[in-house]
């Protein structure tokens, strides 16, 4: 045997041995193989099992845990972690299936880029084959396993059979309870269940609160961790006075809790808009069909139901500059309520403008616009360059209509209560009397997260928008001076079709 053969035969053996050390060994195998993607420093980085990610992974080992919930602070490495566990599973142990659990479509995409960062990252006697990558999903023929990822939509885990569930930011998640229990038969047929997240101090009772409250009873199937805010290695004090100088309270609360009761405290701050009214929009809401402005502007303008010659709509677009905040435009029926058209993304004010125009002609629909800021001015001038119908007279602050004066509407500084009271209170109202019905999920999510703190204005959190709220609102108060012989708004009534 020459030495070229001694050599790859000996490199053939050590490959086969770490092969099975790491089949055999999850922290052998994080340990040595698995690199992550630091998104800030946009590097390469190893796998580092701090104490805690050591204590999740004997938790996750041990076989008397089936159902574990870990309540935890931002960036402490666990959305990573159990796609390191995820992957260690499904390349190294056969018919393993996992799935991954998020609040929305992204987030549940951006957990399966993570597997692949990691598999990719493997070296090549680690990596073998895998099935044609696909958006939610990896397969590895090797082992016969496969690993999904998923929205938390209300048919999530349904006849969903799973070695590993794993639930990201459960606290989150609109269908939580109807989830776990589609899951439930799988994880007592020998399955586990991780559930993971944060807390949302505007909410007192939640899914994963009362799960995570109920494992300290000792009455509970779900063992618990707790990852606070400072448990991270190389964190300390001055770091989280840096981190958290800018947030506000909701924010530091909720994603840099120190403790247990900071994470499960509930602050004074409530939720604007209906929970109960905009899931329930949200699980009837209609897919956009196909047509030809969806396809002039590349997906930004949703159609839900075309003009029906007859109906009467009316609409409302709050513009942006297409920088920081993205624009909303949204349409309704007006006997109805029905969201039969929107549009939101971030671009210039005067294509903003083109959108709004060509929807206007598209439902002949009774129209305003925000003037607030510089875009708003733009975004108007264009509208007039344009030759825009069915335009509503400019109103001033106390609600008077004047045609001479041009078109369009601000919304701050109105009376009714200040600021702009009027267009969420107006929404609220019709939100909680069913008097109206969303389709555009990007608008019901942002619905969902408006809150008034105590002694606070409503308004989206910080970093959130509320441009969605300001379209809607706004549109509902042009509705009343509609120039149209039209009935009164029946509730909506939520039927499946």
């Amino acid at each position: 045997m020459t030495l070229l053969q001694e050599s790859s035969l000996k490199q053939i053996e050590t490959a086969i041995y770490e092969h099975r050390r790491c089949q055999n060994d999850l922290f052998y195998f994080a340990q040595n193989y698995v690199y992550l993607q630091d998104r800030a420093k946009k590097q390469t980085v190893k796998f580092e099992l701090w104490p805690y990610i050591e204590k999740f992974f004997r938790l996750y080992l041990d076989p008397a845990v089936h159902l574990l919930i870990v309540g935890k602070a931002r960036q402490v490495g666990m959305s990573y972690t159990v796609c390191v566990i995820a992957i260690w599973l499904a390349k190294f142990h056969q018919n393993v299936k996992v799935l991954l659990l998020s609040q929305g479509e992204e987030e549940a995409f951006d957990l399966i880029s993570r597997c692949r960062f990691i598999d990719n990252n493997l070296p090549d006697f680690l990596r073998g084959k895998r099935d044609p990558d696909q958006r939610g999903f990896l397969g590895f023929p090797a082992t016969n396993s496969e690993i999904k990822a998923l929205p938390s939509t209300e048919k999530a885990g349904r006849s969903t059979d799973a070695t590993l569930v794993v639930c990201d930011e459960w606290e989150f998640h609109p269908y939580a309870e109807d989830n776990f229990a589609a899951l439930k038969p799988t994880i007592d047929a020998g399955g586990k269940f991780i559930a993971l997240s944060t807390g949302d101090p505007t909410r007192l009772d939640t899914y994963f609160k009362r799960k995570y409250n109920e494992s300290k009873t000792g009455f509970s199937q779900f063992h618990r961790m707790f990852i606070g805010a400072l448990e991270r290695p190389g964190r300390d004090t001055a770091w989280l006075e840096s981190v958290i100088q800018d947030l506000s309270s909701i924010q530091r609360q909720g994603e840099y809790p120190l403790t247990e009761d900071d994470m499960l405290t509930v602050l004074k701050t409530r939720r604007v808009f209906n929970q109960d009214r905009l899931l329930e929009m949200r699980s009837m809401a209609m897919k956009p069909i196909k047509h030809d402005l969806s396809d002039k502007y590349k997906g930004l303008v949703k159609i839900f139901q075309p003009n029906v010659v007859g109906n009467k709509y009316y609409m409302f677009t709050d513009p942006s500059a297409g920088i920081e905040d993205p624009f909303a435009t949204t349409i309704f029926e007006f006997q109805t309520g029905l969201q039969v058209a929107s549009a939101r993304g971030k671009v210039p004010a005067d294509m903003c403008a083109m959108i709004h125009d060509d929807l206007v002609r598209e439902y002949r629909a009774f129209n305003s616009y925000e003037l607030n800021s510089s875009a708003g001015g733009i975004f108007s001038s264009k509208l007039d360059a344009l030759g825009t119908p069915y335009r509503w007279p400019f109103i001033d602050n106390n609600w008077v209509l004047h045609p001479e004066k041009g078109y369009g509407w601000w919304t701050i500084g109105m009376k009714e209560g200040g600021k702009r009271d009027r267009i969420i209170w107006g929404l609220e109202e019709i939100i909680r009397l069913n008097q109206i019905r969303l389709n555009d999920i990007d608008f019901i999510d942002e619905l969902i997260n408006i809150i008034q703190p105590e002694g606070a204005d409503p308004g989206a959190p910080s970093g959130a928008h509320d441009d969605c709220m300001i379209a809607c609102g706004a549109a509902w108060q042009i509705r009343k001076y509609m120039p149209l012989n039209a009935g009164t708004v029946k509730s909506y009534s939520y039927r499946r079709q």
